[in-house]
């Protein structure tokens, strides 16, 4: 699972919620997260995933899932 997927299928099941949305949530810049959800980045700080994964309720344990190359 890439990081741009497990950011996709979280803003879908949170209820279709937008990039916007969770830049202001985060605090994570919204051109950072449109860069890793479009493939054209790979990576977000470890703080930022940190409050990417709990604004989207994920378990933190998801991001030994990802695919960081």
């Amino acid at each position: 699972m890439s990081l741009a997927e497990l950011i996709n299928d979280g803003l879908r099941l949170k209820g279709n919620k937008t990039r916007y949305w969770l830049a202001n949530v985060t605090g994570v810049s919204i051109a950072a997260l449109y860069d890793v959800t479009n493939g054209k980045r790979n990576r977000l700080t470890l703080p930022s995933m940190v409050k990417v994964a709990i604004a989207l309720d994920l378990d933190l344990n998801e991001l030994k899932k990802i695919d960081w190359k």
